[in-house]
């Protein structure tokens, strides 16, 4: 009767999982020639997440994150994504190749969702490269949609939604 009572409570609690956090995300992507130079990213966060958010960001609460605030983000939320590889997992020639952000900014957007801005390069021949964008282990989904994407390059988006995540993938082609 107590492995069915276990059982029972573990099983409810699958059920019942489903990502917290919802993120789109709307790359801009410059290209030369054939190859694919760098990509600007941006975060946009959904409603409940931004609105915890602001609560920790906007310290003197102007509805802003000011010069203070954006050093407060980066350091102790931004930075910290590295050990997680900022969600943002980049393959040329199928091998990992680690992104580095560069120019970080957030800000409170005016429908109050907080956005994250950072750019990395590439610098690879287009046909070699996709980005997948995931978060297997705190309940984040990535949203990318085909209207998200800027940049004069074909790529196609793929994903998989499981229980407690979504992922995507943006292809080069």
């Amino acid at each position: 009767m107590k492995s069915f009572i276990i059982l029972f409570f573990v099983s409810t609690i699958t059920l019942f999982a489903h990502p917290h956090t919802f993120i789109d995300i709307f790359p801009k992507i410059f290209n030369k020639e054939n190859r694919i130079t760098s990509i600007s990213m941006m975060w946009k966060f959904d409603e409940m997440t931004s609105e915890l958010l602001i609560m920790e960001f906007d310290e003197n609460g102007n509805g802003k994150i000011d010069e203070k605030e954006q050093k407060y983000v980066k350091e102790n939320y931004f930075d910290s994504l590295k050990d997680y590889k900022f969600y943002t997992y980049l393959f040329i020639d199928k091998k990992p190749i680690p992104i580095i952000p560069k120019n970080f900014k957030s800000f409170i957007n005016k429908e109050k969702r907080i956005v994250y801005i950072f750019d990395f390069e590439i610098n690879s021949d287009k046909n070699n490269v996709y980005i997948d964008f995931y978060d297997s282990d705190n309940f984040t989904a990535f949203m990318l949609k085909k209207e998200f994407v800027k940049g004069e390059i074909t790529y196609r988006i793929s994903g998989t939604d499981k229980d407690f995540y979504y992922s995507r993938r943006l292809e080069f082609k």
